[in-house]
């Protein structure tokens, strides 16, 4: 008996997640209304603070999912620095299967939730930048002054910008990954021509 409740109350989380997903997509977090969630979901709102302790909550729980795959990226820069981006089907098999919560995270940059996440994936960005200009550079060989951890956070902050606005905005996957792959390769590039 006891596993069929917590069954239940997975689904009613779920549940819950999927309508305030819904009312975020179409009304934004400003104007999204918890009862209109609970509506949705059937639940009470008694319900919702079982699982969460406020709407910010359930916006960061909403969210979870994109900044998971975003951080479990791994980019093969062994592969990258030969023009392999092959790793880029599979990122956008996700990106295709959840495009409204880009449409939520490029619709709310400015919620201080959403912003913090963004501020993570922007330190995480600039160490992989750092790391794939490491790997380029001719063995016993620093990196250029040029490339400090300013600019590596410069174009990290691109790269996430241009990677949110790219899935948000555009409908057809195809050019979503082919613009997903335009936008690390004018970011290697560049970095490659700091290292000449």
């Amino acid at each position: 008996m006891t596993k069929r409740k917590g069954a239940v109350s997975e689904e009613t989380k779920e549940a819950i997640l999927s309508a305030a997903a819904e009312e975020f997509y179409e009304y934004g977090y400003e104007k999204a209304s918890l009862r209109h969630i609970c509506s949705s979901a059937g639940v009470t709102t008694g319900a919702v603070y079982c699982f969460f302790e406020n709407k910010e909550d359930l916006l960061s729980n909403v969210m979870m999912p994109i900044f998971n795959v975003v951080r479990s990226i791994s980019i093969n820069y062994d592969k990258v620095l030969c023009d392999d981006y092959t790793a880029f089907e599979e990122f956008q098999k996700f990106f295709s299967a959840n495009r409204k919560l880009y449409h939520i995270l490029y619709s709310n940059m400015n919620n201080p939730v959403i912003a913090g996440y963004i501020k993570s994936l922007t330190e995480e960005f600039t160490h992989q930048i750092t790391d794939m200009a490491h790997k380029a550079l001719p063995e016993n060989k620093e990196p250029p002054k040029e490339l400090d951890d300013y600019i590596s956070r410069c174009l990290a902050h691109i790269m996430v910008y241009s990677i949110i606005k790219i899935i948000a905005e555009e409908p057809d996957d195809q050019i979503v990954t082919q613009r997903l792959i335009t936008t690390v390769r004018v970011c290697k590039n560049g970095i490659l021509s700091l290292l000449k």
